[in-house]
């Protein structure tokens, strides 16, 4: 029993089937006093009225839980939104950077620098040639030596097979696929 004198809901049903055993028992017997019957009938009735007030006590909690559920997930779009925001700040930075360094200063040293080199009173800059990122013209032409291949499992187009073998009671090997209990609220 609860501390606060009230049945848990598993003592609740537990009492429930108790009660209707012993009305079911009951009636087998020759000759049950109608008394009896009544008053086991009503206490059933008594039981399934604290079930569903349990039941009713749920569903506020479940309302409540999807409601802050709710506002949890309009938060995170919030977060998200700002996050994106601050995203394409900091590209517009990064492309503000690069053209700096790839097209404006490069320019800059070729034109006022001293054999590649261009100073002022902070920094001294130094332009200087390298290879470049390497690009794909035709995979195809590619030695596959240079290619990686990722294996992936199809988990939903196997899904069905799965379940088709395990229903005939079979299996595919490398797969497992349990029953799962769910609620449907209307």
């Amino acid at each position: 029993m609860a501390s606060n004198g009230k049945l848990t809901t598993r003592e609740l049903v537990g009492t429930l089937i108790d009660l209707e055993q012993d009305l079911e028992f009951l009636k087998m017997t020759e000759e049950p006093s109608e008394s009896e019957i009544e008053s086991l009938e009503k206490s059933i009735q008594e039981v399934k009225s604290q079930m569903s007030n349990k039941v009713s006590g749920i569903d506020y909690m479940i309302v409540e839980m999807n409601r802050r559920a709710g506002l949890i997930q309009s938060e995170i779009q919030s977060y998200t939104d700002e996050v994106k925001r601050l995203r394409m700040k900091q590209k517009a930075i990064k492309k503000t950077e690069d053209y700096f360094n790839q097209v404006l200063l490069p320019m800059i040293i070729e034109t006022a620098g001293n054999d590649n080199v261009f100073q002022t009173d902070t920094t001294k800059y130094k332009l200087y040639e390298t290879w470049g990122a390497l690009e794909i013209i035709d995979e195809d032409a590619i030695l596959d030596k240079y290619k990686r291949y990722k294996v992936e499992i199809d988990k939903k187009g196997a899904r069905k097979d799965v379940i088709e073998a395990a229903e005939n009671g079979m299996g595919i090997s490398g797969f497992k696929i349990t029953k799962a209990k769910r609620i449907r609220r209307s």
